[in-house]
């Protein structure tokens, strides 16, 4: 699943790339209307989130112009707008989906599942590898270069979260919303789970490659 976002609000782009990662799918951020329909038109997106008030160009004209052009993506509307007429307008529109902001990770990546079980019944991912590192979704089993690693699981929640998200910095606050929900942890609490993930991933020939990276004073990256 490809999933496009046009957000112009760097922190909701982020939870919405979160969203999408967990989800095991790909993502794109367009930060305007504009550039949103210009990625619809260049390239096939399966979802598209979508914010209802941006630069240059609102949600809604976007997915006006785009149902135009006979552009056929799933359209996901988020808006702080509550009320039913607002929803109404959204879905005549042209959308498929609205979500009041502020979004909950959680909740839009349960709608995101939903959606791509319509699309697609059999779009799963069960296997994760990157950098030597090998997660069985199903089995919920890992390995680095052939060896056995035994994670605690909020270790293997925090390492599927980070592989699903590879080359993006994840924040403290993401990392923890997504494995630790509402219980409210502190950075320190994610980095010290952090610290035991990097040494139980240091086996094998690439022992001496870090595979997750630290952002100072933002979060991390698996690359």
């Amino acid at each position: 699943m490809k999933v496009l976002i046009v957000e112009d609000e760097p922190m909701q782009a982020e939870h919405a790339a979160a969203a999408v990662g967990v989800c095991g799918f790909e993502s794109e951020i367009a930060h305007d209307g504009q550039e949103g329909l210009a990625k619809l038109w260049s390239d096939a997106y399966d979802i598209a989130i979508v914010d209802v008030e941006m630069p240059r160009m609102g949600g809604l004209d976007l997915i006006r112009f785009a149902r135009q052009k006979q552009i056929r993506t799933y359209f996901v509307v988020l808006s702080s707008r509550t009320s039913p007429a607002d929803k109404i307008s959204g879905l005549q529109m042209g959308a498929d989906d609205y979500l009041v902001k502020p979004i909950s990770i959680d909740e839009l990546s349960l709608r995101l599942r939903a959606i791509a079980r319509r699309l697609n019944p059999a779009t799963g991912i069960e296997t994760l590898s990157s950098a030597g590192v090998v997660v069985n979704i199903g089995e919920q089993t890992v390995w680095r270069d052939g060896n056995v690693i035994e994670l605690t699981p909020r270790e293997k929640e925090i390492l599927v979260l980070l592989m699903r998200n590879k080359g993006r910095c994840m924040q403290y606050d993401v990392i923890a919303s997504q494995v630790w929900g509402p219980i409210d942890v502190s950075p320190s609490v994610v980095s010290a789970n952090i610290s035991r993930l990097r040494k139980k991933l240091a086996v094998g020939e690439n022992a001496d490659k870090e595979v997750i990276h630290t952002i100072r004073d933002f979060g991390y990256v698996f690359k």
